[in-house]
């Protein structure tokens, strides 16, 4: 074997890759913030979520790219497992498009896809533009790589090792389909690996019959489930989904060695050229798990769940984030779709802060009212982290919308961090206080509060919606109640300085209280409506409709 060989199709492979992700850089850039809502309506229903992954899948043919997509959506919350289920087994029947073209040779023009992708990617400006010119380089790279590979193998087979061992499983479809699996898994990618191993078929050093092949072309596919798993393992609702693809994958590819005489007749029937039989034995192969599993989405979804059940965190785990990654973001869109769903996490948490420090405040529950305090450390912990994944993605080249939405998402994180600052800092220490000092409200001052405190609690959760929605008629609902709180909060002072004027014993004790937590509550009323501002601005007259 020449020494050039290895280093060949190792170019080959690094062709591949780096077309995969360049890929994925494209589509981001393409489709931006978009993706994730398109995602959502495509996916409502399994029949829509198929034919979604179908298109989707024409448009980016990488089995790596998808996976990648898929595992990220769901990540980032904007989808269910069963949905993405059905969505990936639309994309498998999608991608074999790339077999399809390779079966007629497609990659020898990959050079025109790179003339035609490089005067959009290099000479515009416009994000989508330059999206578009990139996905079309991208799948020029990929092209080229196969065919790097391809042509290295036909004029250089890459030793008598690999032979042997083909040689050896031959006999053996059931090893063949092992090794297909790992190669798959190696280059991540079906498409290179199909091509490979046809193109040392065809080679004067080795013969495989039709049989084998398709054992080929199935474990190429278990290779590409095996990715899926290994890539989203660490999220739940991915690795649900990894394991319905791969289950179904896997039963299908057992019933096709059950069968494989029969379907290789077939095919050798039907009188089409070799390379295109394997084309049509790997589109097949992904029709029969579509047939499959698109109707069976809901039973396996419920044995994924029993596979991946949702065990409690234990105790012991450190707190941190549960959405966003320490790795290297690939999609901003998907990647600010997981950053919010972490900020509706710290939301969610300050919110429960509040309602728990007026508990504490209600029934002197200092055990209660110091575990509030505490929570803050978590909220400061997310905030440092989230802060940080955010501004990795500026090195990402945000386009106008992308930066505007990581603005938006910074600044909704920076008002809930004050939030929990001032629950901490200062409504905990009035809460403290009251109970150290055994201070009691009279009635009408206790309803007074609980009214103030309804109200500002209420509009944390318009915020928290609006900031999710993006909805600018919550976001001038939000400017409106703010109006209202402002006023409420000097009628609250004049009851109380009347109560004061009256000589009412409780009001006397706990004046310096009640005042303070009026105006630190409607400081958080303040904070809760920059959300409003933020949405607004720019976009239309902020005033209070």
């Amino acid at each position: 074997m020449d020494v050039l060989t290895p280093l060949m199709i190792a170019g080959g492979v690094a062709l591949i890759v780096f077309g995969v992700r360049f890929l994925r850089r494209g589509l981001d850039r393409l489709f931006g913030t978009r993706l994730r809502y398109w995602i959502q309506r495509l996916t409502g229903n399994r029949l829509r979520a198929f034919l979604s992954g179908f298109g989707i899948a024409l448009i980016a043919p990488s089995s790596t790219t998808l996976s990648f997509v898929c595992v990220q959506t769901l990540q980032a919350g904007h989808a269910t497992s069963r949905q993405m289920l059905a969505l990936m087994f639309g994309a498998d029947i999608g991608m074999t498009v790339m077999v399809v073209l390779l079966a007629f040779r497609f990659e020898q023009y990959a050079p025109i896809l790179m003339l035609v992708g490089v005067p959009f990617y290099y000479f515009t400006r416009v994000p989508r533009r330059r999206g578009l010119g990139q996905v079309v380089l991208s799948l020029g790279f990929i092209f080229m790589g196969v065919d790097t590979i391809k042509k290295t193998i036909e004029q250089s087979p890459p030793g008598e090792s690999l032979i042997r061992l083909i040689e050896a499983a031959a006999a053996y479809p059931f090893m063949l389909m092992i090794i297909s699996a790992v190669i798959a898994v190696s280059l991540q990618s079906s498409t290179a690996t199909i091509a490979m191993l046809i193109a040392l078929a065809v080679s004067d050093q080795i013969h495989l019959t039709t049989s084998q092949l398709i054992a080929i072309v199935s474990g190429a596919n278990i290779g590409v489930a095996v990715t899926m798993l290994l890539i989203g393992y660490s999220h739940l609702e991915s690795r649900r989904l990894a394991w319905g693809n791969l289950i179904v994958k896997a039963v299908v590819a057992m019933a096709v060695l059950a069968i494989m005489d029969t379907l290789a007749q077939a095919l050798e029937g039907s009188g089409l050229a070799f390379a295109i039989q394997i084309a049509a034995a790997h589109t097949g192969f992904n029709v029969i798990v579509a047939l499959i599993g698109v109707p069976l989405v809901g039973p396996i979804d419920w044995l994924t769940g029993r596979i991946a059940p949702a065990n409690a965190v234990p105790e012991s785990e450190p707190f941190g984030p549960r959405y966003i990654s320490k790795a290297p973001a690939d999609s901003v869109a998907l990647a600010i779709g997981q950053s919010m769903r972490e900020i509706l996490r710290v939301a969610e948490i300050v919110r429960e802060m509040f309602a728990d420090l007026w508990r504490a405040l209600e029934t002197n529950d200092q055990k209660l009212n110091r575990a509030v305090g505490n929570r803050d450390d978590n909220v400061d912990l997310l905030d440092m982290l989230i802060k940080r994944f955010l501004t990795r993605l500026s090195v990402l080249d945000l386009d106008r919308d992308d930066a505007a939405e990581q603005m938006h998402q910074l600044r909704y994180l920076n008002e809930l961090e004050s939030i929990g600052d001032i629950i901490d800092k200062n409504l905990s220490q009035l809460v403290a206080k009251k109970i150290r000092n055994r201070i009691e409200f009279s009635k009408e001052g206790w309803q007074e509060l609980c009214e103030f405190y309804g109200m500002v609690a209420e509009n944390m959760l318009i915020a928290e919606t609006a900031f999710g929605s993006r909805d600018r008629m919550l976001a001038r609902t939000l400017l409106r109640h703010k109006e209202r709180i402002d006023t409420l909060e000097r009628d609250l002072r004049d009851r109380h300085f009347n109560r004061l004027r009256t000589g009412t014993a409780e009001t006397h004790l706990s004046s310096a209280v009640h005042l303070d937590i009026l105006t630190h509550v409607k400081r958080i009323n303040s904070c809760v409506t920059h959300v409003g501002h933020a949405i607004l601005q720019g976009t239309e007259d902020v005033s209070p409709a």
